[in-house]
């Protein structure tokens, strides 16, 4: 099972797009919450610690932190949303 938390700036920014592309990351998201293996879909990111991957929803991104902080919970994939953003302006 995998488990995604929002940083504050992905939940201010992900306010401020359109209801369109806020039910399209929705449903990514919900779609990725039961996926059998995440790690095919997720791209990894190299090079930009502490964001480790990303997921595409259209023209936007979700940079994804791999979270460690779980250890009890053997079959748990906790990802940490860092930010959401256009794909032209997401890595500079």
């Amino acid at each position: 099972m995998v488990v995604f938390i929002f940083s504050k700036e992905a939940k201010k920014t992900l306010q401020k797009l359109p209801i369109e592309v806020q039910e399209r990351v929705q449903q990514k998201l919900f779609f990725f919450k039961n996926h059998p293996d995440i790690f095919s879909e997720a791209k990894p990111i190299h090079g930009r610690r502490p964001v480790t991957h990303r997921i595409r929803v259209g023209n936007y991104r979700l940079t994804l932190e791999l979270s460690t902080a779980y250890p009890q919970y053997v079959h748990l994939i906790v990802f940490r949303i860092a930010d959401i953003g256009h794909r032209k302006d997401i890595y500079s």
